[in-house]
């Protein structure tokens, strides 16, 4: 797959989902960098920062989800309810240090992140754009 497929695989067309996707991959990257450099201080900030960011975004799309009834939104946002669980792991592996494993659990975030961008969040936008029930 090259760049561009997978730069359009994370643009859903809804302006504020894809704003709040690439910050939060941006939160995503800068965990990385920093859990790569071993400086846990740094590390553990980014953190929680990525962790409050996700759990808003959630929110914010769930709500949109109900705004336009979307019929997903049940099967969506249990599907985020996972990956907050997953966030609280990547904290307690955190918690242990700075190793090999945290590094690991942050990539299968980030890929399961991805993945999630790339197609639940790709169908609302479609349902949104096809009309919905309460179009924007």
């Amino acid at each position: 797959m090259t760049a561009a497929e997978r730069h359009r695989d994370l643009v859903t067309g809804n302006r504020q989902m894809d704003e709040e996707h690439a910050l939060q991959l941006s939160l995503l990257r800068e965990l990385v960098e920093n859990l790569d450099s071993g400086d846990a201080p740094a590390a553990l900030e980014v953190f929680e920062r990525l962790e409050a960011f996700t759990r808003a975004h959630f929110l914010a799309e769930e709500l949109l989800m109900r705004l336009h009834a979307y019929p997903a939104s049940e099967a969506h946002a249990a599907d985020h309810a996972a990956f907050v669980r997953e966030l609280q792991g990547v904290r307690a592996r955190l918690a242990d240090g700075l190793d090999e494993a945290a590094r690991e659990d942050a990539d299968a975030f980030a890929r399961r992140l991805l993945s999630h961008i790339a197609s639940a969040d790709h169908a609302f936008a479609d349902f949104q754009r096809a009309g919905g029930a309460a179009a924007s």
